[in-house]
């Protein structure tokens, strides 16, 4: 008994230093040692296996349940990046408040669907119209925006009053890009990288700024995903260097964009301003924490429940996110199911603060 529970006492001690190591990426550059930021991915499983030792030792009526207990207090504020309670995902009337914006970002996947095999895509951009005209947002920021084929959606968001539109391409041979659409004045419009795009919009008398942005992606080709897949299944014990490289690289890009392109944005804005789209990173992540030191993330504000914002194979995340500055406050959050893509769209209603 006295060998089980020394044995017990050392694992609890590994997951205990482990979740603390998975919130420390926010605070350790990734250039510096990319070892936290990895981790950052363990956060709930580690979260729920030191719960589980809290138990174990209850049970066994053991002092050492207050190892993982401490280690979970000290910690617990991260569990508000993927569960809220308390918020609420209805708009609340205009005439109540004349100074409120919604806005939808959405990673379309060119308009492909879910899956991996690419759906019909007049099926689809029909089903993403629907959506459109269900939840009416004011803005209407776009990633994944496949410009080939797409005359008849972008015809029919003007018919639908989006009569301001701008869009960014990537270089190469595929054109896809980041679009932005608005029923409200675009007055300015700055191209910070092909993924990524400022504008300027009046509500009223009011500006205010949203920056569409699409950071660099894992490029998880089927074999990855399946390894992930895999590996949640428990039929793999950890990814192999090709992923892993993947995973590395990206972050130490989205280091980079950060540094050269968000940051000057964020820190020097002076005007009211969103930013919305795909981070293709996490809540735990290096860039969160940096963007999070300036703006407040929406769903922290007014989000319900537990969300993730990926919809395609493991591992699904909270990726797609809409934080502003002070110059705005959160009315309602949603996550939307939607089969549109691989990712889910994000619904927000925001009121500009004097």
């Amino acid at each position: 008994m006295k060998v089980f529970r020394t044995i017990l006492v050392i694992l609890n001690v590994l997951v205990a230093l482990g979740l603390v190591l998975t919130t420390l990426a926010g605070e350790i550059r990734p250039s510096q040692s990319i070892v936290p930021s990895l981790l950052a991915f363990g956060y709930l499983p580690l979260l729920a296996a030191n719960v589980a030792m809290v138990v174990v030792w209850a049970l066994m009526k053991r002092w050492e349940f207050l190892i993982s207990t401490a280690v979970i207090a000290l910690r617990w504020s991260f569990v508000g990046l993927f569960f809220q309670v308390g918020g609420t995902a209805k708009v609340p009337a205009r005439d109540e408040h004349p100074q409120m914006v919604t806005l939808m970002t959405y990673n379309v996947h060119m308009f492909m669907g879910p899956g991996e095999k690419a759906a019909p895509e007049d099926s689809v951009a029909r089903e993403f119209l629907a959506l459109v005209d269900e939840y009416q947002p004011d803005v209407l920021c776009m990633q994944e925006f496949q410009y080939s084929g797409a005359r008849r959606t972008t015809d029919s968001l003007v018919m639908k009053g989006y009569n301001h539109y701008y869009g960014t391409r990537m270089s190469g041979t595929t054109p896809l890009g980041t679009v932005v659409f608005s029923r409200l004045p675009i007055t300015y419009v700055s191209k910070i990288d092909n993924l990524k795009l400022l504008v300027e919009l009046m509500h009223d008398s009011c500006r205010f700024r949203v920056c569409c942005i699409h950071m660099d992606s894992y490029q998880f080709n089927p074999a990855d995903k399946e390894e992930f897949e895999k590996l949640r299944h428990g039929e793999v014990s950890r990814p192999s260097k090709r992923t892993m490289g993947k995973v590395k690289e990206t972050i130490l890009c989205h280091e980079e964009e950060w540094e050269q392109r968000i940051s000057p944005l964020v820190t020097e804005s002076s005007v009211p301003l969103v930013l919305a789209g795909d981070l293709n990173d996490i809540p735990t992540s290096w860039l969160y924490r940096q963007i999070s030191r300036h703006m407040n993330d929406t769903y922290c504000e007014k989000g319900l429940g537990y969300c993730y914002t990926y919809n395609g194979n493991s591992p699904k995340f909270r990726i797609d996110m809409v934080f502003h500055n002070e110059g705005l406050r959160t009315l309602s959050y949603k996550c939307i199911r939607s089969t549109v893509s691989d990712h889910y769209p994000v619904f927000t209603s925001m009121e500009l603060v004097p």
